[in-house]
C-alpha cells in the first residue's frame, strides 16, 4: 500500500513548502501584500504532510530488493535530503508558531524565516531530484 502512495503523498511537502517560500519571498519584499499570518496557514500542512511522505519512502524502502551500488547511493542521499527537509519543516513550523503567538515576527525575523525557508525549499527540491533519478535513471518503484 505504501509504495503506490508513496509518489502522489510526496508532491504534497514539496507543493506547500514551494508555496510558502513563494509567500516569504514576496512576504520580505512586499511585506503589505500577503495577508499577516497567510505562511502558517500553508507550513502547518507542509510539515504535517512530510511525515506520511517519510513514512511511505521508509516502506518503499524496506520492500525493495537488491538495487546496484550507485541507485543505493542515490537512494541514500534522497533519504537524507528527506529527513533533513522533514525535520526542517517540523522546527520551522513550531519555531513559526511560537513566535508568532508571542507577536515577535516582526520584518527582522521575516528575513530570517526566509533564510531557513530557502535552505528546506532546496532541501526538497535536492530530494525531488534524487526522487525523479531513482524512479527514471535507476528504475527504482
Amino acid at each position: 500500500m505504501y509504495i503506490e502512495l508513496h509518489p502522489a503523498i510526496v508532491h504534497f511537502p514539496i507543493a506547500l513548502i514551494t508555496l510558502a517560500f513563494a509567500f516569504q519571498v514576496v512576504t520580505v519584499l512586499k511585506p503589505n501584500v500577503v495577508p499577516k499570518h497567510l505562511n502558517l496557514w500553508v507550513l502547518i500542512p507542509a510539515a504535517l504532510s512530510s511525515l506520511p511522505a517519510v513514512i511511505s519512502g521508509e516502506k518503499v524502502e524496506e520492500s525493495l530488493g537488491d538495487i546496484c551500488y550507485e541507485a543505493h547511493e542515490t537512494l541514500e542521499n534522497h533519504e537524507l535530503f528527506a529527513n533533513m527537509t522533514t525535520w526542517g519543516i517540523l522546527v520551522l513550523t513550531f519555531i513559526w508558531i511560537w513566535i508568532t503567538l508571542k507577536g515577535k515576527a516582526d520584518q527582522k525575523v521575516q528575513r530570517l524565516f526566509l533564510a531557513f525557508l530557502t535552505l528546506i525549499f532546496l532541501s526538497v527540491c535536492i530530494t525531488g531530484y534524487l526522487g525523479g533519478e531513482l524512479v527514471h535513471k535507476w528504475h527504482v518503484n
